[in-house]
């Protein structure tokens, strides 16, 4: 009897799965700005997919493609110059929002919540959009939204690509470019400049990036690998932070529910703070300075390369400390040990962890090279 009673909902995913989807209407457009050297600029975009590449000449423009459910709706679709936040020069895509209050997006292919079963169990999220209120659903609505191609040229102004539902991608640009994204994982490669990634829900993964770079999520994990520069700024709500760099003046990484790790790289100072989540830092100590590292719940483990010269000095509520560098001397304050010193402490080294291990021993010679 227990196997019978699945079998109406089954029958009833299946006919779903196997109905056709809305007929998925298209037309192109095509948007442009032209702002100057040093003035802000931006483009937007409601839901779809954003992909950002380079450009020739001065202006900005966009390529459009609409997909909507019918050809009323996808003639209402338009994308056009207007005066954003700030006074911010932004080509915009502008949706019939003041007749349809919720947009359907059905998500990105590559994802699950592209598939019928995200159609069906698809959350909704509510947005400010050109100044009206609206909401994007995966699962309800008016079938409508835009996938856009953006071509910037070289050094133009400070470029604003804000992507509300959607993934975002980029690749070999330079500026001073912010990319956010309400909901959407973003795809970076390639990029010089002054770099930020901003996302409220989605992962952020970025590779060859040289300059600084400033990457924040809400909820996702945060990969960089392959980044030279001087400053490195990773900051999460709930969700992993991953890099593996070059050289780097200054790294600062925080999240509030996930581990941190960094491997490889030549970095002068270090900074990692976690809520509930462990640290892994696994650095060449050439021109290493400073580390601070601090724990709610959770290790820390500092691996420098095997000629490194270091005082670190550690603050535990609970928790073991394991040094394995054979040749580091204790620090004692009365009859506790707080720390090691090896060579001249060159390295200043400070570790708080509320409850968790802390580990500082030889990386290997590979990682401390990266």
């Amino acid at each position: 009897m227990r196997r019978l009673a699945f079998v109406p909902l089954a029958l009833a995913l299946l006919v779903l799965a196997a109905a056709p989807a809305s007929a998925d209407v298209t037309r192109s457009l095509k948007g442009e700005i032209s702002p100057g050297a040093s003035q802000s600029w931006a483009v937007e975009n409601l839901a779809g997919i954003m992909k950002v590449v380079p450009g020739s000449g001065s202006s900005v423009t966009a390529n459009v493609t609409v997909h909507a459910e019918s050809d009323e709706i996808a003639n209402q679709i338009r994308v056009e110059p207007v005066t954003g936040e700030k006074g911010r020069m932004t080509l915009r895509v502008i949706y019939p929002i003041d007749k349809h209050g919720t947009i359907h997006y059905p998500g990105d292919k590559r994802s699950s919540t592209g598939s019928w079963i995200g159609e069906l169990f698809g959350g909704d999220s509510n947005f400010e959009y050109g100044g009206q209120k609206v909401k994007v659903s995966g699962s309800k609505g008016v079938l409508v939204y835009a996938d856009i191609e953006v071509q910037v040229p070289a050094r133009l102004g400070q470029g604003l690509l804000r992507n509300y539902v959607g993934r975002l991608e980029a690749k070999g640009l330079e500026g001073t470019l912010k990319f956010d994204t309400s909901s959407g994982d973003m795809d970076l490669k390639s990029l010089k400049g002054t770099i930020g990634a901003d996302t409220g829900s989605g992962d952020v993964n970025i590779s060859d990036v040289h300059g600084t770079l400033d990457c924040d999520t809400g909820s996702g994990d945060v990969n960089v690998e392959d980044f030279d520069g001087d400053l490195l700024k990773g900051d999460v709500g709930s969700g992993d932070i991953t890099i593996r760099a070059g050289a780097i003046t200054k790294v600062v990484l925080d999240t509030g529910s996930g581990d941190v790790s960094l491997k490889g790289g030549d970095v002068e100072e270090l900074l990692a703070d976690t809520g509930s989540g462990d640290v892994l830092l696994d650095v060449g100590a050439g021109r290493l300075k400073h580390v601070k590292a601090d724990t709610g719940s959770g290790d820390v483990t500092l691996r420098l390369s095997p000629d490194a010269s270091f005082e670190a000095y550690v603050d535990q509520g609970s928790g073991d400390m394991e040094n394995r560098f054979a040749d580091a001397t204790p620090i004692v304050k009365g009859r506790e040990v707080i720390g090691y010193k090896r060579g001249d402490g060159r390295t200043k080294i400070d570790i708080d962890t509320g409850s968790g291990d802390f580990t500082i021993e030889p990386g290997t010679a590979s990682a401390s090279k990266r």
